[in-house]
């Protein structure tokens, strides 16, 4: 089970948030700066996964953004990674080619990008064209409102 979707800046900046259990408030800057710095000081020779505390950590560099999912330590690592990869090329073809820039302007649209993909910890849809097809009836919705 997925417990927490993290996209951060190599300067450590969390853009993106996605908790599916609960962290006390108070502590979750403090816990993403800490896995932040953990996959932004990993040397390039390393695995993409680790462990700390309860958590496996699996993560992902794509330009200057990490893209880390904290699951169960049963999990298996590169299933977690291919879905970091659907979910970035998910966000690649909404946004022609992501950027941290539109993952601070349009962060709401990230959030159910994401939300279509994984719901409460578990993936549930992984194809990419039903998962836009949704947000395409959203903008097509927004933009046709019915009188």
């Amino acid at each position: 089970m997925i417990r927490f979707f993290l996209i951060v800046n190599r300067s450590c900046q969390t853009r993106f948030a996605r908790y599916y259990q609960n962290i006390l408030i108070q502590d979750k800057a403090t816990f993403e700066l800490e896995i932040a710095r953990q996959c932004i000081t990993r040397k390039q020779n390393q695995t993409l996964f680790f462990s700390i505390n309860q958590d496996k950590i699996v993560y992902r560099v794509y330009a200057s953004l990490y893209f880390i999912i904290g699951c169960d330590p049963e999990d298996n690592e590169f299933s977690i990674l291919e879905l970091i990869q659907n979910c970035v090329e998910c966000l690649d073809h909404y946004f022609e080619k992501v950027t941290e820039l539109d993952l601070v302007f349009n962060i709401e649209k990230v959030h159910m990008i994401i939300d279509e993909i994984i719901v409460q910890g578990l993936i549930v849809e992984t194809n990419q064209e039903r998962v836009l097809a949704s947000m395409r009836a959203l903008a097509n919705q927004k933009s046709n409102p019915v009188a």
